[in-house]
Formats: structure tokens, C-alpha cells, sequence
């Protein structure tokens, strides 16, 4: 048993962050048995990130580390040649450092959108933090996009690159099960992630509706979440 902390379910997914769902399916994959505690503050947490998993009474934080550990044992990806392991290496650092961030604009800064987001994820606040919480957040993810420089874009190139990365990530499917192998790997569950956040996160933005015209990636969204039930 490992305790997985994270920010709790929104928009109908298991979570909002491709971060957890990607250690959620994970696990899931790996039978590994978890529990969830959810919360909004991760101030408190080691690097002041979640997801952070709790294994053998150690606290690891970022996905990727904590899946790292948990490969030495469990080795969902012990079958891969070098070769997969670049392609899905490669295809996960485009979808959490380049996509990722676009998801994060579309949800955060576009004021056509954060009246979405704000009501689903501060709605549910006493009225007195609604009136601070939600602003003070936001500034934060402006600083944050604005310091990893997607936030420096015009918001039309921000969603015309990101919609180029998708239409690349549909040619490399093709008409493939998953994108590394036969079966589901831990760069899927990174991918799927990000993926299924565009196109069933609650934001009707431009990527959303370029996903949704790529029938080959909307089907892989699907086929990973019958497939790692996250």
C-alpha cells in the first residue's frame, strides 16, 4: 500500500492534473494497491508540489521520480527496448513541458475560460476565501506560465503550437493501439494524462476542439481509460 496525495477530482476526471492521473493509471497497470488524500494546499509538501507519494514511510514528490522508484520493483516497462524507451521519453517531455503548460493558460489565464475553472475549483469555498483564494491562485499560475515563458505568447500562437503538437502526436499513433508498444506503458499514462485533460477537463478551448478532430487520439483517450480505469 503507498499513499498518493493530490488535489481532489475535478471536472468529472479522477483528477485535474495530468500529474496524478498519469501516477493513478500507473498504479492502476502496475497493481499496485494506493490510497488518495486529497488537498488543495501543497505549500506544506516536499518542493511544494503534488502529486507526492508516500512509499516505506518516505514522502517522494514529482510523477515521474515516484514512478521511477516504482519501476525498480514493479517494472511495468521492463520489456521495452532503448529505443521505446527514447520515443516515449521524448513524447512525455512534449506533452508535460510543452502541452502541459498550454492546458495551464487555457485554464489559469484566458479570461475566456478561468470563469469555468474558477467556479469548479473554488466554487465550493466559503464565501469570505472566495473573495481572495481564487485571485491569489490565479497570480500564481500567471507567474509560474510566465516564468516557463509559455505565458510571454500571444494567446492565439499559444494554441496554434499546441494544436501542432497535436496533430503531430496523431501521426505518430497512426492507427496504433498506444503509442510505445502493444500494450499500455508508463509514457501512456504520462500522455493520456495530459490528453484526456484537453478533452474532458471542462475547458472548451481551441485544443479541445482540435483533439476532438483527430479520431485516432480520441479513441486512445478512450482505449487508456478502459484500459488503466482512470
Amino acid at each position: 500500500m503507498i499513499e498518493l496525495h493530490q488535489f481532489p477530482p475535478a471536472f468529472g476526471l479522477a483528477n485535474a492534473s495530468p500529474f496524478a492521473i498519469k501516477l493513478q493509471a500507473y498504479c492502476q497497470l502496475a497493481n499496485i494497491e494506493y490510497k488518495n488524500h486529497y488537498r488543495v494546499d501543497s505549500h506544506k509538501m516536499p518542493k511544494g508540489k503534488l502529486p507526492v507519494a508516500k512509499i516505506n514511510n518516505e514522502l517522494i514528490a514529482d510523477s515521474s521520480l515516484i514512478i521511477n522508484k516504482l519501476e525498480v520493483t514493479h517494472q511495468l516497462d521492463k520489456d521495452l527496448s532503448p529505443q521505446q524507451h527514447a520515443q516515449g521519453h521524448l513524447l512525455q517531455q512534449l506533452c508535460e513541458e510543452q502541452l502541459y503548460w498550454a492546458l495551464v493558460y487555457s485554464r489559469w489565464i484566458d479570461d475566456d475560460f478561468w470563469p469555468v475553472s474558477k467556479e469548479e475549483f473554488f466554487g465550493k469555498l466559503p464565501a469570505i476565501l472566495k473573495l481572495f483564494v481564487p485571485n491569489s491562485m490565479r497570480k500564481r499560475a500567471i507567474k509560474n506560465c510566465m516564468s516557463q515563458g509559455t505565458g510571454r505568447h500571444e494567446k492565439q500562437d499559444i494554441y496554434t503550437m499546441a494544436n501542432k503538437s497535436i496533430d503531430h502526436l496523431s501521426a505518430l499513433l497512426a492507427d496504433k493501439p498506444f503509442f510505445i508498444s502493444t500494450k499500455m506503458t508508463s509514457y501512456d499514462c504520462a500522455i493520456y494524462g495530459v490528453l484526456t485533460n484537453f478533452l474532458n477537463g471542462g475547458i472548451q478551448s481551441p485544443i479541445k476542439k482540435h483533439l476532438e478532430s483527430h479520431k485516432n487520439l480520441v479513441e486512445y483517450i478512450e482505449r487508456c481509460k478502459n484500459t488503466c480505469g482512470v
